[in-house]
């Protein structure tokens, strides 16, 4: 079955006009003819195309493998699994070259085309991990904990992983039905020279690795709300970045954590004298 490529108008924020093939644009690295970032942390990417793109769309499914782990001196801490996966019509592919100016590992990702001319734009850098003992792709997703209005809508983040890398590579099928779906992974390595998650397919980060926690120390207990979103800054480009993010509800009592829903959040807080 064909795909159908991404129209323009899928980039929404993202200006639209001519570049020849192979062109590279965004913000925060010095090309020529190219704007430069608005400020530090406000890197976002630009698109100077007026091609029909293949595009991949990124999404979070719900966190899984919640518990609390107590460490020594009696820091807790929330653990927590997460899967990213790639729903959308092209793969998304990442290709790091050194800049010896730098000696920073900036990263390409690799878009194809309707045309038959695959594109590449500057999206971000490769950043060796000491624990992991690999490459990552710099934050590349973020975890937080939220407090709950009255309403149950989100509140304030009381914990967060910040922005986390990841080793971006096909472990696990979401959605052998997609048409554009491949039994055969495509990216396996953590290496510095390419990465990435092809169309149903995710990159699952388990509870006891580094970075997959929140420090939950001093919190007390109740209801609070779990976020994870991948490309928290929007600098890959994908379909739709309305969809990066999960949400699940959460009840914290002592040092354990279970998933819970809204109907039983507002059972719990509920003044039997006057709710029904």
């Amino acid at each position: 079955m064909a795909l159908a490529p991404a129209p323009a108008q899928a980039f929404q924020a993202l200006a639209l006009v001519d570049a020849g093939p192979g062109a590279v644009a965004d913000c925060g690295w010095e090309e020529p003819g190219f704007p430069a970032c608005d400020g530090p942390g406000q890197a976002r990417p630009r698109l100077y195309t007026s091609a029909r793109l293949y595009l991949p769309d990124l999404r979070t499914q719900p966190m899984f493998d919640l518990h609390i782990r107590v460490l020594p001196g009696g820091r807790r801490t929330l653990r927590l699994a997460n899967t990213i996966w790639n729903s959308g019509q092209g793969s998304l592919e990442l290709t790091g070259e050194l800049d010896p100016a730098t000696n920073q590992t900036r990263v390409l990702q690799h878009i194809d085309t309707a045309q038959g001319d695959p594109r590449k734009y500057l999206v971000g850098e490769f950043v060796w991990h000491p624990t992991h003992d690999h490459w990552h792709f710099d934050e590349f997703t973020l975890y937080q904990l939220w407090t709950l209005k009255a309403d149950r809508s989100l509140d304030q983040v009381v914990a967060s992983s910040d922005k986390l890398s990841y080793c971006v590579i096909d472990s696990d099928v979401v959605d052998g039905e997609h048409p554009g779906f491949s039994p055969r992974r495509s990216y396996a390595n953590c290496g510095q020279r390419q990465q990435g998650l092809s169309v149903g397919w995710g990159d699952t980060y388990k509870s006891f690795l580094d970075g997959q926690s929140l420090d939950l120390t001093g919190l007390p207990d109740g209801f609070y709300a779990l976020t994870s979103s991948v490309n928290p800054n929007g600098v890959i480009i994908e379909e739709d970045y309305t969809n990066n993010s999960a949400q699940l509800y959460l009840a914290i009592r002592g040092n354990q954590v279970s998933e819970v829903t809204l109907k039983q959040i507002r059972a719990a807080e509920c003044d039997k004298t006057v709710c029904e």
